[in-house]
């Protein structure tokens, strides 16, 4: 899905009142005056910023600037979504000319705009591209993010993290990916009072987010600056390309549903057993009837080898995620939650 999205859109209208950042010297004169941005209010309190710039000079401005996450300000929240960026650039258009009285729609022409964005006539200075991976639990996610941390790195430099959030390029001026649990980041910064929210929730169990941003350096050199250029196969293959630059070759220890679910006195057991180790020869005689005991509630039985010997929920971090793209939910679609 897109996400984030920063670029212009060729508007004549009259300037968004945001107020003014400038700097003056002793004498009086402006050295330079830049137009802040307003916020619009989308859907379930989420919001963007716009902002005005250049002139005909005649008081009005040529451009609108928009900058935000514009899958979250058209849905209430950004879990999934479309990666038609012209459609949402139109719909995001739409909303903020019909909730913001400054930009005086009715003196305009705004059919010759609308045609403009829908035939990808708008820059775009900077772009997030998402993926979602399903990695079955939350744990798993989090096994994930922590061998990424330690071992992930691309030709700039080694990974970072910042609260739960391994970022290879964080600082980067050109691009950068990120990886976080979803889950997570929606139980901080996810609108509880949407009417969907627990559904929303319940499905980003064990999901893995996977966030590219191209920035504008990045984009003028791939020679990417029109919003027609960003048709959904380019974006699929901009994505699985940044991707593919990322040194992932080592291991994540995913966790298991039934491991999870086990009192932690017998975990350890569980996964001998699992592993093919006889837990017989492993544990004293004691432990190993008591555990046998405590197992046979959940239908293992330690005393016979598994009937296959599970190995590969150790896997390497690339392969776990090429694997298991997630795609957008039936029931989305029934419930208006995609743009």
């Amino acid at each position: 899905m897109i996400d984030w999205f920063r670029g212009s859109i060729p508007f004549l209208h009259f300037p968004v009142n945001g107020g003014h950042l400038f700097e003056m010297t002793p004498d009086g004169v402006v050295k330079w005056d830049i137009v802040k941005g307003v916020q619009v209010q989308g859907s379930h309190k989420s919001n963007i910023s716009i902002r005005s710039k250049g002139s005909d000079g005649q008081g009005r401005a040529t451009e609108l600037w928009i900058d935000g996450n514009i899958s979250k300000f058209l849905q209430g929240h950004n879990l999934f979504g479309s990666r038609n960026l012209i459609d949402l650039v139109h719909q995001t258009f739409l909303k903020i000319v019909n909730y913001h009285p400054d930009l005086e729609p009715r003196t305009l022409n705004l059919a010759s705009v609308e045609q403009s964005i829908l035939s990808g006539d708008f820059d775009v200075k900077s772009i997030d591209i998402n993926q979602l991976y399903f990695l079955d639990n939350n744990r798993s996610v989090e096994s994930w993010l922590y061998a990424a941390e330690m071992h992930a790195s691309k030709r700039a430099g080694r990974s970072t993290s910042t609260r739960g959030t391994v970022y290879l390029g964080k600082n980067s001026r050109r691009w950068g990916l990120k990886f976080y649990n979803k889950k997570q980041e929606m139980l901080v910064n996810q609108n509880k009072d949407h009417p969907h929210f627990q559904k929303l929730i319940t499905f980003a169990e064990g999901l893995l987010r996977v966030e590219l941003r191209l920035l504008s350096l990045e984009l003028t050199d791939l020679g990417l600056t029109k919003g027609r250029q960003f048709t959904v196969e380019r974006l699929e293959k901009l994505f699985n390309s940044y991707l593919g630059r990322i040194d992932m070759t080592m291991n994540a220890h995913l966790i298991d549903e039934e491991l999870i679910n086990l009192p932690r006195t017998v975990q350890g057991t569980y996964h001998l057993w699992k592993s093919g180790v006889s837990c017989r020869q492993m544990l004293s005689k004691t432990s190993f009837f008591r555990h046998r005991k405590e197992l046979k509630k959940y239908g293992v039985d330690i005393n016979f080898p598994p009937l296959q010997v599970e190995r590969n929920n150790v896997q390497p971090l690339i392969r776990v995620i090429e694997a298991k793209p997630v795609e957008n939910p039936v029931w989305a679609t029934e419930l208006k939650l995609i743009a």
